[in-house]
């Protein structure tokens, strides 16, 4: 039996307002504040809220507002036509610019009907690596809905167990007909349609199956029911005919400070990315390294300094966390204005982070290590001049740089011994795979 709009609302706002996520986005800070949920992207930053309106709205506006300032991003604030109207008129009295009202959807996902058969010709599908640029620009040019697919892509394709995105297309005789986003909200009951680009029943059914499917294979025991969106008018009658149900009208509050925000967030999950090919090409060609000769180590530099790890065995071996410290503050240390650093494994999803923007309180958390205890891993700036080599095959880490070393060499020949190699060549009496 189909639930009531008036349920449905309930469990939107129970499970979806004001929610801190259960797996943090790639590069985000969340934060409560009172009845408010802020979180920043560097590029911009979000306010969501819940419970009943606050005594000094204009106060709790304006922290928001100066907070913000601080870090030079533009706030979105959601708000519910059945808000006290209080908000909107202190949000329109801070500044804020409303833009156009939203219908809020929800569908209960046994109420959506199963993907009809296609004609000849039609299928839904994932996207090819080498379609994704050109979906981006469709969905950008998409009317605003819940979540923009770039900001969806860049918390990352698999955050964690509990949440997790997927992009479905419709395809016609070879042709892409329309897009479709949506995610997994972790820790609740729902998984969110970011966005679609066209009214296609065939996409929403999709979305449905695809977040059933996977809640039965990923995300036991707490397996999606309900399916949320936001739709312009021109796609409201494709999801009520699919069996969503019209909960709420939605607008989102806009406000700028002074500055230019970031223009990307200060870390990011690299998958198929041409950057991450090509910074590992870089490294290779400089290092004279392979995936298939790495466990024989890379060509040290001059200004380079090796330590073996030959009693870390375990990822969260107390040792290892002291070495990465040191590595994390070295960098940062000898970090330039617009440096970016790259944390790579061969054949697996790296990232990529702002040294100078990442891993200190009120910023994301920092999104590289130097070491593995069972994968060959680099950390490197985007010029190559300094960073890590961790051989878990020796059982070694290669620093290298003069400017990452100069903050390091001290601090890790303190915590693990004699110096395995220097510029390459051994030194003492350690036995080592160098020449």
């Amino acid at each position: 039996m189909a639930e009531a709009p008036e349920m449905l609302l309930s469990v939107f706002e129970s499970q979806l307002r004001g929610l801190v996520p259960q797996d943090l986005p790639w590069g985000a800070v969340v934060e409560r504040d009172g009845p408010l949920v802020r979180t920043h992207y560097g590029t911009h930053g979000t306010v969501d809220h819940t419970g009943p309106a606050s005594d000094d709205l204009a106060e709790l506006i304006r922290r928001q507002q100066d907070l913000f300032a601080a870090r030079h991003e533009p706030i979105e604030w959601k708000v519910y036509a059945h808000d006290s109207p209080l908000l909107g008129e202190s949000l329109r009295a801070a500044g804020f610019i409303p833009g156009p009202e939203r219908t809020v959807l929800v569908a209960d996902i046994a109420d959506v009907p199963s993907l009809e058969l296609l004609r000849p010709g039609m299928q839904v599908r994932h996207p090819l690596s080498g379609e994704r640029e050109r979906l981006s620009r469709r969905a950008a040019a998409a009317p605003d809905q819940r979540r923009p697919l770039s900001e969806m892509e860049a918390d990352g394709m698999a955050r964690g167990t509990g949440s997790e995105m997927e992009i479905l297309v419709l395809e016609y005789d070879g042709r892409i007909l329309d897009a479709l986003w949506i995610e997994r909200v972790g820790g609740t009951d729902f998984a969110a349609i970011g966005g679609i680009t066209g009214p296609r029943r065939e996409l929403l059914q999709a979305a449905a199956a695809w977040a059933e499917w996977r809640g039965l294979r990923v995300f036991r025991p707490r397996t999606p029911r309900y399916l949320v969106a936001e739709a312009p008018d021109s796609l409201v009658p494709a999801y009520v005919t699919t069996g969503f149900h019209e909960i709420a009208q939605v607008s989102t509050y806009r406000w700028a400070p002074a500055g230019e925000p970031a223009t990307d967030r200060a870390t990011k999950q690299l998958l198929s990315d041409p950057e991450h090919d090509e910074i590992w090409k870089r490294f290779e060609t400089r290092f004279e390294v392979t995936y298939e000769t790495a466990d024989r180590g890379i060509i040290e530099p001059p200004d380079s300094a090796t330590w073996l790890l030959a009693t870390v065995e375990r990822s969260n071996d107390p040792l290892l966390t002291q070495v990465e410290e040191v590595i994390k503050r070295g960098i940062r240390a000898g970090a330039r204005s617009g440096d970016r650093l790259y944390c790579l494994k061969w054949h697996i999803s790296g990232s990529r982070m702002d040294p100078l923007r990442a891993g200190e309180p009120g910023q994301p958390l920092w999104a590289s290590y130097a070491y593995l205890v069972d994968e060959h891993v680099i950390q490197v700036t985007k010029d190559l001049r300094m960073g890590t080599f961790g051989n878990w095959r020796e059982a070694s880490l290669c620093v290298f740089g003069e400017e990452l070393l100069a903050h390091v060499d001290e601090e890790l020949t303190a915590l693990l011994g004699t110096v395995l190699r220097r510029g390459g060549r051994p030194i003492g009496n350690v036995w080592s795979f160098g020449p």
